[in-house]
């Protein structure tokens, strides 16, 4: 079963004493939970294991338990089973199956790559029982990388016996194509739906092997996505699209101060009058309030016209100001620094000696996930009974969410998962599944939807955290990095965002990993270095996960200020970068450099550019993955600036669908420029001033840069490709900008500085 680590036995906590560890039956107990599941929408026919279903007409339908929200998951992984299982992709039909333990996502637990399949790990047994399926992290593909071709290989062994047994031949004289066993002597054929039945009966006693990467067939080829048809005919069926018969529809209002508190509404009586109104609730806590009515345009206006008694709290005289005081009162004092997640040499004497200290102080604001599709989630309460429609990233805390509103068993409990509008980690909260339970609790035998509406959702959010972190650092008189400071000062998000998935763990880490994402284990030589954060409690303002979460800002303070020790010590910055990469003994270094090397010659780095343009670079590992990016930009005007292109180079290890990496960093790369250049939650006495998109700016198409991609080929274990995109955006262009104008930008976002762009 793979080797215990501590996480994995601290993880199983009290359930040691059902036998978890304790010999074979324990291995065997697991293995049978793990086995439990219930096929639900999978349609007729035989079942090969809980991810394989095929019909008598040779129809294939596969579960694919995580969610698709954009980044292509209903086809690479799919991929990765039809691969093993040597079946066409157009034979595959998908459904999303229920959160139960065979699909867990054993990543969200222990993120350590599972190069052997045959250990699918002993976190898939801790899963078992407390099982986490659901979607985020580039985990996807990791998670699944080697067990979905497992069960394609264990799926196709069994066909290959069952028809050896049909035809009286040894299994070495069968082979399987195109959804057909084939007898390698008389060239006859069976469909794998005519063996499908008794190979379900069929238990293998060893794993077969599986493919090299030279065999491939699917893995690794550009495959038309599978959820793009019915994305593109209108058929496909997001959460918000759910229309369980009888039907209403619930928009909700919270207190106009983040975290306040509804006490009552004074004028429901009123409200309960208006055109198509059917109730008002109060829901729990004082969290809100919500209209029931029999559309969203009704339900909408009634909630804009209820009178709320409120209560504010602690961020009632709280402005954007005040938390920028706090962040950088907690980052210049030692003593609240509650955490160093690197040190290495004696950093104060580094920065003690004869050498220039260069010192730089960076800023991040907080912002919204703002999904495209509004947050929205459907119920229907039928005694004990429950069924949910929504787009969310974890199907398991779904049912849990509902499970802690409701009280309803959570084997009663039906999770539909749709397609998602965005998720960018939004999705993966619970807050609004938990609310529309709420409504849907006081209105039995309805179904319910729930919908947010923009400004409810951008003024309520679960943001990325705003952040202060400084820096100090030396060159050597060889040229090389002596000193390396870091202080950060913000609100967790790995714990808070933990606690919500599995409420029962221990106290919180002191090394929370996610606010250190980006900040350690950087590629470059450095002699001394000390990294360091401290916490800053302001629970009234809920953070949350964010594309790429961590490195997302850390990002941009290591590969900005990497520009500015450059700049001290008089080097090109790729030059700069190679040197230090070179002389680095991480494991990874080689990996590093090459990617480098890669996108500084895809932007012809050594070639100097026409008049007027700039160039900066960036390089970041996050995810499992290595992503170096170059902005090329035109100064068109004094603080106007034009970027024309962004060249991208990943080393995402072994490739599944090119198609998807490729689109995946283009994603990110936008997604990134729209934080630097726009992005930005701020607060008025405890009020959040952006309300809609008019407030909060994205990249649009006159301002978003072309962008080439290239797709290193390396023979390992596979990285993320959803979030790593992200995080070299910023540092690329406002290297760039530097470039360009002599300015160092230190704090985002640009527009705020007085750029504007074109």
């Amino acid at each position: 079963m793979g080797k215990w680590t501590r996480r994995a036995f601290i993880a199983t906590g009290g359930l040691a004493g059902v036998g978890l560890i304790v010999g074979v039956a324990g291995v065997m107990h697991v293995k049978s939970a793990i086995k439990k599941y219930s096929g639900e929408g999978m349609g007729e026919g035989a079942s090969l294991n809980a991810w394989v279903r095929i019909a008598p007409d040779n129809t294939i339908t596969m579960a694919v338990p995580r969610a698709e929200m954009g980044q292509g998951v209903y086809t690479s992984l799919p991929m990765l089973l039809a691969e093993e299982l040597e079946v066409d992709m157009n034979q595959i039909e998908i459904i999303h199956p229920q959160p139960e333990s065979p699909y867990v996502n054993t990543f969200l637990l222990d993120p350590n790559p599972r190069r052997a399949y045959a250990s699918y790990s002993v976190m898939a047994t801790v899963a078992a029982f407390m099982p986490v399926v659901g979607t985020g992290g580039s985990t996807s593909v990791k998670d699944l990388y080697d067990h979905l071709r497992e069960m394609g290989a264990t799926a196709r062994e069994a066909l290959k016996a069952a028809a050896a047994e049909k035809w009286g031949v040894a299994v070495e004289d069968c082979y399987a194509e195109s959804a057909h066993i084939i007898n390698k002597k008389t060239k006859e054929k069976l469909t794998y739906g005519s063996l499908a039945e008794a190979a379900s009966k069929i238990e293998l006693d060893f794993n077969p092997p599986l493919k090299a990467q030279k065999d491939f067939k699917l893995l690794g080829k550009r495959i038309q996505r599978l959820d793009i048809p019915e994305k593109v005919t209108g058929t496909a069926e997001f959460g918000i699209d759910a229309r369980p018969e009888g039907m209403l529809i619930a928009a909700i209002r919270h207190a106009s101060v983040v975290g306040g508190t509804v006490n009552g509404i004074t004028n429901e009586e009123e409200v309960l009058k208006m055109r198509g109104v059917k109730k008002v609730v109060m829901l729990e806590d004082g969290i809100g309030a919500a209209v029931v009515a029999d559309n969203t345009w009704r339900a909408k206006n009634a909630a804009l016209a209820l009178d709320l008694d409120e209560t504010g709290n602690t961020l009632e005289n709280v402005s954007s100001s005040d938390i920028s005081k706090m962040l950088n009162d907690i980052v210049s004092d030692d003593s609240k620094m509650i955490a160093t997640p690197e040190a290495h040499g004696d950093v104060s004497a580094a920065l003690g000696g004869d050498a220039k200290v260069i010192e730089a102080s960076y800023t991040v604001p907080y912002l919204s996930q703002c999904t495209m599709e509004p947050l929205n989630c459907t119920l229907v309460i039928n005694d004990d009974k429950c069924e949910v429609w929504v787009g969310h990233q974890g199907g398991s805390l779904v049912r849990d969410a509902v499970n802690a509103v409701t009280g309803i068993a959570k084997d009663n409990i039906k999770v539909n998962i749709k397609f998602l509008g965005g998720g960018f980690g939004r999705k993966a909260e619970l807050d609004y599944v938990k609310k529309a339970a709420m409504v849907a609790k006081q209105m039995p035998g309805t179904p319910i939807q729930l919908i947010f509406t923009r400004e409810e959702d951008m003024k309520n959010g679960m943001y990325r955290p705003a952040v202060a972190s400084t820096f100090k650092g030396t060159i050597g008189a060889d040229g090389m990095i002596d000193a390396w400071d870091n202080r950060m000062a913000l609100q967790s998000v790995g714990y808070s965002s933990m606690m919500r998935i599995l409420p029962a763990m221990a106290a919180p880490p002191k090394d929370d990993p996610q606010s250190a994402e980006g900040a350690i284990e950087l590629p470059y030589s450095r002699n001394n270095v000390n990294v360091q954060f401290g916490e800053m409690d302001l629970p009234a303002m809920q953070v949350g996960n964010w594309r790429s979460v961590g490195a997302s800002q850390n990002g941009f303070f290591t590969e900005s200020f990497m520009d500015e020790l450059a700049h001290l010590a008089g080097q090109d910055p790729y030059e700069f970068r190679k040197k230090h990469i070179e002389k680095s003994d991480l494991p990874d270094a080689p990996r590093f450099l090459a990617v480098l090397n890669k996108v500084a010659d895809m932007a012809s780095w050594s070639t100097p550019l026409p008049e007027g343009k700039y160039r900066g670079i960036s390089l970041l590992k996050s995810f499992g993955s290595i992503v170096g990016q170059v902005a090329e930009i035109t100064k068109t005007g004094d603080k106007q600036i034009s970027i024309d292109k962004v060249y991208c180079v990943i080393d995402c290890g072994r490739i599944v669908n090119p198609d998807t990496v490729e689109a995946q960093m283009q994603s990110g790369i936008v997604y990134g420029l729209s934080a630097a250049l726009y992005g930005e939650i701020t607060m008025d006495n405890g009020e959040i001033v952006q309300q809609n998109f008019p407030q909060y700016e994205m990249v649009r198409m006159n301002t978003s840069p072309t962008v080439a991609v290239h797709i290193m080929e390396v023979d390992e274990y596979p990285g993320g490709v959803g979030e790593p995109a992200t995080p070299p955006a910023a540092p690329a262009l406002t290297n760039a900008i530097f470039a360009a104008t002599g300015e160092r930008v230190r704090s985002l976002p640009l527009n705020k500085l007085g750029y504007s762009f074109v």
